[in-house]
């Protein structure tokens, strides 16, 4: 956290304010239920869905984590209908990668585009 100082003529320093620490990037997370299966197709679609909102998204079903940098370590999870999952969405552009990858988890939308 930085402090702005004010000199006064003693050399003593007051703190005049504090700049609230500001993140660059936002962080969110959903707890969701799994309505479909999560393979190589939607796994693809999830990444692609991050790559065009410039967002990280990250899956944990259980002690596995897997993440849109790798579509292996997606596809391992075993993600299988009516499995609870953590979705952390990490970005400026959240809220629409949310409701993407909610689609997408969900089985609303067709994941051959």
């Amino acid at each position: 956290m930085k402090l702005a100082y004010k000199a006064t003529s003693n050399k003593r320093r007051n703190v005049v304010a504090v700049a609230p620490k500001v993140l660059p990037h936002d962080e969110v997370s959903f707890i969701l239920v799994s309505k479909g299966i999560i393979g190589f197709r939607e796994s693809a679609h999830l990444i692609k869905v991050a790559q065009d909102t410039n967002c990280m998204i990250t899956i944990a079903s259980g002690k596995k984590i897997g993440t849109t940098d790798s579509i292996l370590s997606m596809v391992n999870l075993g993600i299988m209908p009516g499995k609870s999952l953590v979705l952390n969405i990490k970005g400026e552009r959240n809220d629409e990668a949310f409701r993407e990858a909610s689609k997408i988890i969900s089985g609303e939308t067709d994941s051959n585009k």
